[in-house]
Formats: C-alpha cells, sequence, structure tokens
C-alpha cells in the first residue's frame, strides 16, 4: 500500500501537467482543425477537473473524527474518485466519440499540421513524466504483483485514478499522433478514426476505474496475501489454535479495520488471554502501519476428545 505523501505528489504534478498541456491543444484544435486534437484538449481539460477532485477528497478525508463518523473520513477519497470516473466517461470519451462521428458526416482537410505533431510530441514527453511519477509510488507499493493484480488491489484512490488517467492520455496521444499522420498522408477521415478510438479508450479506463471504485466504496476486503501474512502473524501466538477469518473495512487513505474470528488452545489460562491478544495486536501493526484497529472474535470450537 503506497504512502499518501506520494499519491499526493503524483495528483499535484498530473494537475500542472495537464495545464499546461491543455492550453496548448486548445490553441493548436483552433489551428489546424483536426477532431483528433480537439478530443485530446477535452480529455486534457475534463483531466484537469478530475486532479481537482481528487484533492477535493484528500482535503476532505483528513478531516478529524467525529461523533457521527466515529471512523473518520477517508471513504471521501472513494466518493471523489467516482465522479472522476464518471467525469472521464461522460465527458472526455462521450465528447470524443462525438467529435469524431461529426468529422465523419462534415469531413475537412487538416491545416497546419506541424503544430500538430509538435504539441502531440511535446504532450507525450509531459505526459510521460508524469505517468513516471505516478508509476514509480504506485510500484512502490505493489512489489511482486502483476500491473492488473496490482491495480485491482489498489486501495490509494489517487494513485490509482492518476495511474490509469495517465495510461489513458500516453496510449491516447499515441493514436491521434498515428491518426494525424494518416489524415495528412492518406485520408482526413482518419483524423475523425483517431477521436472515436480515443473515446473508446476513456469508455474502457473509465469502466474499470468505476468497477474498482465501486468495490471500495462497497467494502472490500484486503488482498489475500496479506490476510494469509496476518493469519501465520496470528497462528504464531501460542495461545491460538486456528484462525477462521480475517475480515478488514477499508477507511479510505489505505487504513483498515480488522476483525479476527480465533479458536483459543483449551490450556490457555482466562488471566493470560488478555495479554496474549495485545502481543499478536503488537505484532499485526509493526507488519502494517495502515491498521487502524483491531478486533477479535474468540469462538469456542469443539473438538474431538476435548
Amino acid at each position: 500500500m503506497s504512502g499518501h505523501n506520494g499519491s499526493l505528489r503524483a495528483v499535484i504534478f498530473a494537475l500542472g501537467s495537464n495545464l499546461l498541456i491543455t492550453v496548448i491543444k486548445f490553441v493548436v484544435s483552433a489551428i489546424t482543425r483536426s477532431a483528433g486534437m480537439m478530443a485530446e484538449a477535452i480529455h486534457s481539460l475534463a483531466d484537469c477537473g478530475n486532479q481537482i477532485f481528487l484533492l477535493i477528497g484528500s482535503k476532505r478525508a483528513i478531516k478529524k473524527p467525529t461523533e457521527l463518523h466515529p471512523f473518520g473520513y477517508g471513504k471521501e477519497e472513494y466518493f471523489w474518485g467516482f465522479l472522476v470516473a464518471v467525469l472521464l466517461f461522460f465527458v472526455g470519451a462521450a465528447f470524443s466519440i462525438y467529435e469524431g462521428i461529426h468529422k465523419i458526416l462534415e469531413p475537412s482537410v487538416l491545416q497546419n499540421v506541424g503544430w500538430s505533431f509538435a504539441v502531440l510530441l511535446v504532450s507525450i514527453l509531459i505526459e510521460g513524466k508524469s505517468f513516471h511519477v505516478a508509476y514509480a509510488s504506485f510500484k512502490s507499493g505493489s512489489t511482486g504483483k502483476s500491473m492488473i493484480r496490482a491495480l485491482q488491489d489498489a486501495t490509494d484512490t489517487n494513485l490509482l485514478v492518476i495511474l490509469l488517467e495517465d495510461s489513458a492520455a500516453l496510449i491516447g496521444l499515441v493514436i491521434v499522433l498515428v491518426s494525424t499522420a494518416l489524415a495528412w498522408f492518406v485520408h482526413p477521415v482518419f483524423d475523425a478514426i483517431g477521436s472515436i478510438l480515443v473515446g473508446t479508450l476513456l469508455i474502457t479506463v473509465s469502466l474499470f476505474m468505476i468497477n474498482e471504485l465501486r468495490k471500495l466504496i462497497v467494502g472490500e476486503n484486503i488482498p489475500a496475501g496479506l490476510r494469509e501474512e496476518f493469519r501465520q502473524i496470528v497462528l504464531a501466538n501460542p495461545a491460538i489454535h486456528s484462525v477462521k477469518s480475517i475480515s478488514a473495512m477499508l477507511l479510505g487513505r489505505s487504513r483498515f479495520l480488522l476483525v479476527i474470528a480465533i479458536d483459543l488452545e483449551d490450556q490457555v489460562e482466562a488471566s493470560l488471554v488478555e495479554d496474549n491478544l495485545e502481543k499478536i495486536k503488537r505484532a499485526l501493526n509493526e507488519r502494517s502501519s495502515f491498521i487502524h484497529g483491531i478486533y477479535f472474535d474468540i469462538q469456542d470450537e469443539v473438538r474431538s476428545g476435548k
């Protein structure tokens, strides 16, 4: 699980990059009359709004717990991240596809194409740097996992959204670069096709993002590998006979509550149970700094010969 400072840095860096890219793309789209470039400009503008939403979520998530919200406001990040995914779908993707269809119905020849190529190449460099910042922060907390698995297990909303956004932006820029070249050298219709492909890409990314954030909002358990590590830590205590289950409730900002169902050894004295449970808590907190609270559900299992 990635640290909050790394994800916040990624958001701020992505916002600065997209503000610069957005202005350049709008200017060049007006000069060249390129549907693909206009789609990219709208995409970058939507990304700026998305990053502002993420910053709002980060700010609200650090509010102190209250009597009404005793576990804090960490889940605010999930809500604002979900808004980002919806905005990406309805603004970025829908407009890109609309612009592409419009250009197919009313085709026009590109103008001043050199500007488009220059902006696309510069944008790829800027987006590449933004992606590198987000990817470095993301990988630091997901060692040994495939990229897809790491994204599915991610609980840091900011990093998840920024990484997916930057990935879509980089791929989209390459698509527009190729479609612009084909529109200039082969046929103008490729400009419209590039815009539609960018819209399709954004739909795919936004649906994946919506599904992952939906699971976090509804309540998703921590990864199986981490649960198994916790299970072995608990079983290492001589007072524990077995671990029935380990359940977690994510609270946002990568923090979670743990509920551990256990069966104690028969010979454990009642006076020592509390001491052993405290030792287990300390061991678990040493393993993960994101544990907000640990609760034990002691179940008395009837064993043969008991």
